[in-house]
């Protein structure tokens, strides 16, 4: 696969490298000659000092082909520019862009990029996951990260142990998948009692994760 990466600060430097370490073709693109510099003396990759939002400069990074580009620079601004001139203009299929403010995450979807990742929302959901109150496990994303599967432990000693799932007070956007108890899997039912000790796997997506967290704390 043929990968073109706009950045080529810290996080555009190691991701070239995972990449090439996982045999992807890849072509980096930075408009600071030091940066460009160390990149050429340390990958082995083409490096292209110049615009990342010139059409010129990512023509000459796309070269023959591309499949996918990823814009890691640090203005999401130029990210979008060049998202979508490799995207609009020379067919690339796939474009990734980093999200340095989390609130551009969606409007940067929404102008064409097909995933934007912020990496403050992404430390932010595993703090959210780890620390305090009911135990969660984060299993994986779904839907490019707007949706998580999380495992939950319920706590011994739980106020509602013994509550049939259709009388729990569930969060809007939350699906419960499964229940471990012990070593028997359940597929949940509405009739299925919810007691201390389970491991309940379930879907949420935005802030039900938080909410179904904190109704299996206590």
């Amino acid at each position: 696969m043929k990968v073109l990466v706009i950045g080529g600060g810290k996080l555009g430097y190691y991701l070239t490298k995972m990449l090439l370490e996982s045999n992807y073709e890849i072509r980096l693109i930075d408009n600071s000659r030091e940066a460009c510099a160390y990149a050429a003396d340390n990958l082995d990759v083409p490096v292209i000092w110049g615009d990342g939002t010139s059409v010129e400069t990512i023509r000459q990074g796309i070269g023959d082909g591309c499949d996918v580009i990823i814009a890691v620079t640090g203005k999401d601004q130029d990210n979008l520019i060049a998202c979508e001139i490799a995207k609009k203009k020379y067919g690339v299929k796939k474009a990734f862009a980093r999200s340095n403010n989390p609130k551009n995450a969606e409007v940067l979807k929404a102008l064409g990029v097909d995933i934007a990742v912020s990496s403050t929302q992404i430390i932010a959901g595993l703090i959210e996951h780890e620390v305090g109150g009911a135990e969660v496990k984060f299993i994986t994303n779904v839907n490019e990260g707007d949706a998580v599967v999380s495992e939950f432990s319920v706590p011994e000693n739980w106020r509602l142990s013994g509550i049939y799932l259709r009388d729990l007070d569930l969060p809007e956007n939350c699906v419960i998948i499964s229940i471990m108890r012990g070593r028997d899997m359940l597929i949940p039912r509405g009739n299925t009692p919810v007691i201390s000790g389970d491991e309940v796997m379930a879907l949420t997506v935005g802030s039900a994760g938080r909410k179904l967290k904190k109704l299996f704390e206590g």
